[in-house]
């Protein structure tokens, strides 16, 4: 149904200089719309209203909230360029709230498990590339910046 409309749209986005990776994503996104309208009764731009905006968001699939927010995003986008090229009168997708990301939560060494790995690297410090990794390990473990060694750490078995 819209297929016209998204072509035009993606070479309006190539002309305006969007980065590649935005194009493909506008891309995918306004494919999937596409396909979620045919599945739909609308038969036209203007039929289009909030609810099938909301219903394509949320339930489209089962998405995740990166890809919500993704499907905001290009909605977003999709509807300005609609309304600059006059086809429908008011961007309805700029009411979709973004969705909020949850940050992670980092998870420090114990000081156990740094003075474990300070044992290590302590007993191998006896070349210049030894001493040189004690004291990275030492300024990150020092600085609080130790969240960034777990993933490298943890796997590794360490004896007393």
């Amino acid at each position: 149904m819209l297929q016209n409309n998204i072509l035009n749209f993606l070479q309006y986005c190539k002309n305006s200089s969007f980065s590649k990776r935005s194009i493909e994503s506008l891309t995918f996104r306004l494919t999937e719309f596409n396909q979620f309208l045919n599945a739909s009764p609308v038969r036209s731009v203007c039929d289009i209203k909030f609810p099938h905006l909301v219903q394509f968001v949320t339930d489209f699939k089962q998405p995740s909230v990166h890809v919500k927010k993704a499907r905001i995003w290009s909605l977003h986008q999709f509807f300005h360029y609609l309304k600059l090229q006059q086809l429908i009168t008011d961007n309805i997708a700029l009411n979709l709230p973004y969705p909020k990301i949850e940050k992670k939560i980092p998870q420090f060494l114990t000081t156990d498990e740094f003075k474990l790995i300070l044992k290590h690297f302590g007993q191998h410090a006896t070349t210049p590339i030894g001493l040189r990794n004690l004291v990275i390990i030492s300024l990150l473990g020092f600085l609080g910046l130790c969240t960034a060694t777990i993933k490298i750490c943890r796997p590794i078995q360490f004896t007393l």
